[in-house]
């Protein structure tokens, strides 16, 4: 059978893996709940990297489609919304970040309305290219089910129906045929990467003179496939546009770029027009309901008028009632997916894989005696000079026996109001702190904490439960837990042959989770303005590490998180920014905090990623009030962590425009503090 391969070695579903693999490790879980992709009408479909958006969005393609009938599998959108023919771009892919880093016309100013048209038409040529490339790919291979006809005759009638349209200013004449339409879409593609890569000298003058509007031809394109019966007049065209958020990073190098092209793009679902639907996939940063632009117009779109949000991360969000948690089904379908793609063996009929191979959930007084195996248990209880001798012999002796229990006890004594109990002669189970079952909860994660950190010893990570809580409902951070977890497991050579389902251990769940949470750790860096957000991270993990071990009362077990007022915020957009990217990035959680202040202001909280819990040795669990702090605090948490370089007031009023980078500084160096570092 050869050497065995590790089920989670490709983490990308989409990005890296052929059609056919897609439809094996593919996941129904989400279509349910994401069903407005496959219906008529405009979608903006949302979703932090790595919870599944693409994946979704993948449904849409051809190949996919194609690699399912193929494969002999039951395609997993419901019959009554299949009838579709998908296409689209990628704005990453497509290189349309070009379209800015040289000027229409050479020597010229840079002018955002000139290359807004251009770029609009770039678009244009390129979705109507992937739509009829669909047309012709679906039809090969699926044209009798989906009623499409790709004779020879019909397709070059269309062409040359298609090339009498005005909306083309006379750059279509030349086509006779189908392929030489589809010749002279490509080639006016090609034109433009050749002239903004500097291949070329100036845009042709066909190209100059024959500027398309924005939606208008993708919309001929769609009404005469039908019109001539090329496809049914029922089907419906979707086009995806994919990693919007592109443009949003476009305002680092030109100001106003990026806004500029959103309005473009937001001008096609603004039309409304039933031919096509948009599908646009992004990221939550760079997509706000309230401040959508349209090309041309001072009015802005509207949701459920010009679209439909849908939220992947609101979709696998943890809920209240645990019953409503999709995550946990949707991981576990994937796991058994990866296991059975690599001819690991078990019975169909297992939906519990998870808790076979990684456990159960460990009890907290269980995992306290593992970090005091081989140690010394009074070390986990510091005894006060002031405290009566029975009591301390009580802890003393409980210690021995209990020592999760014995260091509970200890912090129950140096609460305020609850000093008594160390007057108290006898003591019976269940003990003060044990009837709280709340207090005790709250207080979970920091008594382990502390009673490991008391004992130089790592945090222990095992169990469904503790792997499921770290991915934080991302899905890429679950298959990252596993591949880590796995590559432990594998180093083992007498494991090489074994294709039975392995039971790990909580030693090889450890290691693999500190290696998963590391790479994460180390991934901030490489991404986009990671540099300040791993220093400021590195800072507030190690802030909260030390609030948890030093608070011997265990008073603040929720300050593993900060709140600030959503009034501040607002009021200064660009370190709400820095945040809101942190989140985007994967490197917090960000959700909205409901204060049991008097003052009921709204507040926004944020907790590291999950996914650097173990890294730094926090609890994976949020159940008390976080550290509330001012933007004041903030500034000095940035300062201190090296993320800016200033103590002058960096953030106050700063919504105010942002002076212009130095001469010679980095144009993608963030520009959140200008003002501090002039």
């Amino acid at each position: 059978m050869g050497q065995k391969l590790n089920p989670f070695h490709e983490l990308y579903v989409t990005e890296s893996i052929g059609s056919d693999a897609f439809v094996k490790l593919f996941s129904d879980v989400l279509v349910d709940h994401t069903l407005a992709l496959f219906k008529p009408g405009n979608v903006v479909l949302k979703g932090l990297p790595g919870t599944g958006k693409s994946m979704m969005l993948s449904l849409l393609k051809p190949s996919v489609r194609i690699a399912y009938k193929r494969c002999d599998a039951i395609f997993p959108v419901p019959p009554r919304f299949s009838n579709f023919i998908g296409a689209g771009i990628n704005l990453i892919r497509s290189s349309v970040s070009d379209f800015g880093q040289r000027p229409i016309v050479e020597g010229k100013y840079l002018d955002l309305n000139e290359l807004a048209v251009y770029f609009g038409d770039f678009l244009n040529y390129w979705v109507v290219k992937d739509i009829l490339n669909s047309v012709v790919e679906l039809g090969n291979e699926l044209g009798e089910e989906l009623q499409i006809d790709i004779s020879k005759e019909k397709l070059n009638y269309f062409a040359t129906t298609l090339k009498k349209d005005e909306s083309w200013f006379g750059y279509l004449d030349s086509v006779n045929t189908f392929d030489d339409l589809i010749a002279k879409l490509k080639n006016r593609i090609i034109s433009y990467r050749s002239y903004l890569n500097f291949n070329s000298e100036n845009i042709p003058d066909d190209i100059v003179t024959s500027k398309t509007s924005i939606g208008v031809p993708i919309s001929i394109v769609a009404n005469l496939l039908r019109e001539l019966k090329v496809v049914h007049h029922d089907t419906n065209i979707f086009v995806m546009i994919d990693q919007y958020e592109e443009l949003a990073w476009l305002e680092d190098s030109i100001e106003g770029l990026g806004v500029k092209y959103k309005s473009v793009i937001n001008k096609l679902l603004a039309t409304r027009d039933n031919s096509v639907s948009y599908r646009i996939g992004t990221r939550p940063f760079a997509w706000n309901d309230e401040f959508q632009s349209i090309l041309g117009t001072s009015a802005k779109l509207e949701a459920l008028r010009n679209y439909s949000p849908v939220s992947i991360d609101g979709v696998l969000k943890r809920q209240e009632h645990s019953k409503t948690y999709l995550f946990p089904a949707f991981a576990e379908d994937i796991f058994s997916k990866r296991l059975k793609a690599v001819d690991y063996k078990f019975d169909d009929s297992n939906t519990n894989l998870l808790r076979e191979i990684f456990g159960r959930s460990v009890d907290p007084r269980e995992k306290a005696l593992r970090y005091v195996k081989n140690q010394s248990k009074d070390k986990i209880i510091e005894i006060d000079s002031s405290w009566p001798e029975h009591w301390k012999q009580f802890l003393l002796s409980l210690v021995v026996e209990d020592p999760f229990s014995a260091r509970l006890g200890e912090a129950w004594a140096r609460q305020k109001g609850k000093e008594n109990i160390v007057n108290q002669l006898t003591f019976e189970r269940p003990f003060p702190w044990e009837k709280k079952e709340y207090w005790k909860k709250e207080r979970v994660g920091q008594a382990l904490i502390q009673i490991a950190s008391r004992n130089r010893q790592q945090l222990y990570w095992e169990g469904k439960s503790d792997i499921i809580q770290l991915a934080g409902g991302n899905i890429l951070a679950f298959l990252s837990l596993c591949q880590q977890i796995w590559e432990v497991w594998m180093r083992d050579t007498k494991n090489q042959d074994d294709y039975s389902l392995p039971k790990l251990d909580y030693i090889i769940q450890t290691l693999g989770v500190l290696e998963a949470s590391i790479k994460w750790y180390e991934s901030i860096s490489e991404r986009k303005g990671g540099s300040d957000r791993k220093l400021f991270i590195n800072y507030v993990g190690a802030k909260f590490y030390r609030s948890l071990i030093e608070d011997s009362r265990m008073s603040y077990p929720g300050h593993t998180g900060f709140s600030i007022a959503l009034s501040e915020l607002e009021n200064n957009p660009h370190v709400y920014k820095f945040l809101k990217e942190a989140s985007d990035f994967g490197d917090l959680q960000e959700r909205p905090h409901t204060t049991k202040s008097s003052s009921g202001e709204k507040r926004i909280k944020w907790y590291l990623n999950s996914m650097l819990s173990p890294i730094f040795k926090l609890p994976v669990s949020h159940t008390k009030e976080p550290l509330y702090i001012s933007i004041s605090d903030l500034e000095t948490w940035l300062v201190e962590a090296s993320a800016v370089t200033s103590k002058k007031p960096l953030i106050k009023k700063l919504a105010s425009k942002p002076k212009k980078p130095r001469k010679g500084a980095d144009p993608n160096q963030s520009h959140l503090f200008f003002e501090g570092n002039e």
